[in-house]
C-alpha cells in the first residue's frame, strides 16, 4: 500500500504542471519570465527550465525592483501575493509603458496582444485589482492565480510552500492565506478521497474546515464522491500556536539541527561557510571570529532521502549517534579503496577504475559534505548544548526559575543572538508565564542589546501569544504581587493530561547529551519514545494526538483521551464539527463508534503556520511503534529561529 500511496502523493506535481500549463498556453507567442527569487526553489520542485521553454518561455530573469530586465517581448511576472512586491512590478510595467508608442498601447487593449501578465502565488487578492486601477494599468495587465498545492519534500512529508503564513495569520491576524490552504486541502480530498474522521485543533483549523465545506457546497459535490474508499482514515489539522514548544525547544536530531544552522528553502539547505544563521543572528561584536574564516564555495544539500542516502539514513537520528556512524563510513570507504587496489589483475583494476572508483569518489564527496555539516553543528551549538538542554528541561517542568532567568541574562550580555534569546523568553512565557518583573527585566535586557527600534517586536510576540501584553504592565504588576504561587502552570496541567512530558525516567527521559558525545539515546538500548527528539523532555503534540487517534478502540476511548480538550473538534461525512463531549450526547456517537478502531491505520496531519523536523521525526517514531502510516504536511518547514524571524520582520 505504501508504494501506491507514495505514487498518489507525487501526483500533486502533475496536477500543478497542468494548472501552470493552462496559464502559459492561454498567453500566445513566446514570453520572458520574471520570477520573484523566493519562488525559484519551490518552482524547481514542480517544473524545470526545459519544461518552461517547451511551453513558450524564452528567457528567465530574477525579479529585482531596482533593475528591470530589457524589454524584448511579452513579460510574464511570477510573484507572491504581497502588495508591495506587486506595486514594484507595476512600477516597472509603467516604466516600460512610458517608452511604448501610442499605437502599441492601442493594440494592447486587445487581450490577445497584451504585453504584460502577472501570475500571483497562491492567489490574486482584491487589493491587486484595486491597485491596477489606481495605477492606470487596468486592462493592460492580465492577472492569474496559481497554486502548486502539495510539494513532496521527502517520503511522507509534503509542503504547500506558501511564504509568511505564520506572520500573516498569527501576528497580523490576516486570514487571506487560509483560503488557499482550504483550496489545497480540497484538492487533497479529491485525490486521496474524503476521510471518515476529521479532527481540528485551533481557531484557524476550524476556519479552514468551514472554507472547505463552503467550496464543496458551492461546487455541488456529487454524492458518489464521498463514498469512495479514502487513502487516509483520519485527518488532523492543528494550529501552530497550539504547540509552540515543538518549535521553540532545541531539537537533538540531525535534520532539526541542520535547520538551526543553515538557511532552508523548499527542501534545500544552503551551506555557506562564510556565515550561517547562528553567526548572522549575533551582535556584530560577537561575529569577529566568524568573519575571519576563509570563504569557501557555497554548496547545497537536498533534504530528500531518495536523492541523498546518507541523509536518509541519518536525518531522524540523535545527532550524537550520527557522528559515530559517519566516521565509521569514512573509515570503511578508505579501507575499500585499499582493498580493491591490492593484488588486482589488470582486467579487475580496469573495471575498478571505470566502474567502482567514480562511485567511491562520489560517496566520499557526499560524506565529506555531511562531516563538514556535523563539524559546524558542534562548533556553533556543542559548547553550550548540555547547559541549554538542562535550562529547557527546567522551563518545561517549572523548576529553577532563578537559574533560568540568570541564564537568559547571561546569554543577552555575553553571547547575544537576536532570535535564540527571544526563543527562550517565549518558551518561558508559553510554559510558565512571565511575571511583570521578569517581563520588564527581559525586555530591557533585549532592547539594550539590540536597540530600542525593536520595541514593536514584543507587541508582535503578544499578538502571536508568545509574550504577555506589554500595554498592561502596571495591572500585571499589581496582580503578580497579590497572586498565590502556582505549583503547576496551565501548560503543565494540559501537558500532563496528554502525557506530553515523559515521567518514567527509566524508559523515556535521557540525560543531556552533547553533540560531540559518542553515544546517545538512539543507541542506548533503552525504550524508544517520540520524546527522544528533545532528549526525552517533551513529546510533540501532533505525535501524541496521532498516536492516541490511531490506537483508539471506541468512541468512549476517544472521550476519555480528548474529552477535556475544548478546542479539539471532530467531524465526519454525516455530522458537523463538534467537540468530543458534544458528540457524546448525539447520534453521531454511534457513527464514530462504527469507524473505531480504524480499519486502515493511515493518517494525514496538517499544521497551519509551519512544521518542524523534530515533529516529523517524532511522528515517524509513532509509525514504527504502532505499525501505521502518518503523512505530514504544512505551509512550510521551519526552525524556532525561522518562526521568531518572521515575527521580528513583521
Amino acid at each position: 500500500m505504501d508504494s501506491t500511496l507514495n505514487k498518489k502523493l507525487l501526483g500533486f506535481r502533475q496536477i500543478a504542471q497542468e494548472k501552470l500549463q493552462n496559464i502559459l498556453y492561454s498567453i500566445p507567442l513566446d514570453k520572458d519570465l520574471i520570477i520573484e527569487p523566493a519562488l525559484i526553489k519551490p518552482l524547481e520542485n514542480v517544473v524545470g527550465a526545459s519544461w518552461l521553454r517547451k511551453k513558450g518561455i524564452d528567457k528567465i530573469y530574477k525579479f529585482d525592483p531596482k533593475n528591470a530586465p530589457p524589454k524584448r517581448k511579452q513579460f510574464l511576472y511570477f510573484l507572491t501575493s504581497n502588495l508591495l512586491t506587486f506595486k514594484s512590478a507595476l512600477d516597472q510595467i509603467s516604466s516600460y509603458q512610458s517608452q511604448t508608442s501610442s499605437s502599441m498601447l492601442a493594440a494592447e487593449s486587445d487581450r490577445s496582444s497584451r504585453q504584460y501578465h502577472v501570475v500571483v502565488f497562491p492567489q490574486v487578492l482584491a487589493s491587486f485589482e484595486q491597485l491596477l486601477e489606481e495605477e492606470g494599468l487596468y486592462g493592460t495587465v492580465d492577472l492569474y492565480s496559481f497554486q502548486w498545492d502539495f510539494i513532496a519534500l521527502d517520503q511522507g512529508l509534503l509542503s504547500l510552500e506558501i511564504p509568511n503564513v505564520f506572520a500573516d495569520v498569527y501576528v497580523r491576524k490576516d486570514g487571506s492565506l487560509l483560503g488557499s490552504i482550504a483550496q489545497s486541502m480540497r484538492i487533497f480530498n479529491m485525490v486521496m478521497g474524503r476521510p471518515n474522521l476529521v479532527f481540528s485543533l485551533g481557531e484557524n483549523a476550524e476556519k479552514v474546515l468551514q472554507m472547505m465545506h463552503k467550496i464543496e457546497t458551492d461546487r455541488k459535490v456529487k454524492s458518489g464522491e464521498a463514498k469512495d474508499v479514502p487513502d487516509f482514515s483520519a485527518v488532523l489539522i492543528v494550529d501552530r500556536d497550539k504547540d509552540y514548544p515543538s518549535c521553540l525547544l532545541t531539537p537533538v536530531i540531525y535534520s532539526g539541527l541542520l535547520l538551526e544552522i543553515h538557511k532552508y528553502n523548499s527542501g534545500s539547505l544552503t551551506i555557506d561557510s562564510a556565515g550561517n544563521k547562528i553567526q548572522n543572528g549575533k551582535l556584530t561584536i560577537f561575529q569577529g571570529e566568524c568573519k575571519a574564516k576563509p570563504k569557501q564555495e557555497t554548496t547545497s544539500l537536498r533534504m530528500n532521502g531518495a536523492q541523498d542516502l546518507i541523509y536518509q539514513e541519518n536525518c531522524y537520528r540523535h545527532f550524537s549517534e550520527v557522528i559515530g556512524l559517519l566516521s565509521s563510513q569514512a573509515k570503511a570507504l578508505g579501507l575499500e579503496g585499499k582493498m580493491y587496489s591490492k593484488d588486482m589483475k589488470l582486467s579487475e583494476m580496469k573495471d575498478y577504475v571505470t566502474n567502482k572508483l567514480p562511485k567511491v569518489a562520489a560517496q566520499k564527496k557526499e560524506l565529506f559534505k555531511h562531516l563538514r555539516l556535523c563539524e559546524t553543528i558542534m562548533e556553533e551549538i556543542g559548547a553550550n548544548f548540555e547547559k541549554l538542554q538542562l535550562i529547557e528541561e527546567s522551563i518545561l517542568t517549572n523548576t529553577n526559575r532563578k537559574q533560568i532567568m540568570t541564564y537568559i541574562d547571561e546569554l543577552l550580555a555575553a553571547d547575544a543572538h537576536k532570535y535564540n534569546a527571544l526563543r527562550l523568553i517565549c518558551l518561558y512565557h508559553v510554559t510558565i508565564g512571565l511575571t511583570s518583573e521578569d517581563m520588564t527585566k527581559l525586555m530591557t535586557a533585549y532592547l539594550n542589546a539590540f536597540g530600542y527600534q525593536h520595541l514593536t517586536v514584543f507587541n508582535n510576540l503578544f499578538q502571536a501569544k508568545l509574550f504577555p501584553d506589554t500595554t498592561n504592565l502596571t495591572k500585571a504588576k499589581i496582580l503578580s504581587q497579590i497572586s498565590i504561587p502556582i505549583l503547576k502552570t496551565p501548560f503543565q496541567i494540559e501537558s500532563n493530561k496528554l502525557k506530553l512530558l515523559p515521567t518514567d525516567t527509566n524508559e523515556t527521559n535521557q540525560p543531556p547529551v552533547s553533540p560531540s558525545s559518542p553515544t546517545g539515546p538512539a543507541g542506548s538500548g533503552k525504550k524508544q519514545c517520540p520524546s527522544y527528539v528533545f532528549n526525552g523532555n517533551y513529546i510533540p503534540l501532533i505525535a501524541q494526538l496521532g498516536h492516541m487517534i490511531l490506537n483508539a478502540t471506541s468512541f468512549e476511548d476517544l472521550n476519555n483521551r480528548f474529552g477535556h480538550l475544548e478546542r479539539l473538534k471532530l467531524s465526519g461525512r454525516n455530522f458537523a464539527p463538534k467537540t468530543i463531549r458534544e458528540l457524546s450526547i448525539t447520534s453521531a456517537k454511534g457513527d464514530v463508534n462504527q469507524l473505531l478502531p480504524l480499519k486502515v491505520k493511515t493518517m494525514f496531519v496538517f499544521v497551519i503556520g509551519g512544521l518542524s523536523y523534530a515533529e516529523v521525526a517524532a511522528c515517524q517514531m509513532v509509525e514504527k511503534l504502532t505499525g501505521t502510516k502518518i503523512v505530514l504536511a504544512s505551509d512550510s518547514m521551519l526552525s524556532g529561529c525561522d518562526l521568531l524571524e518572521s515575527v521580528v520582520g513583521c
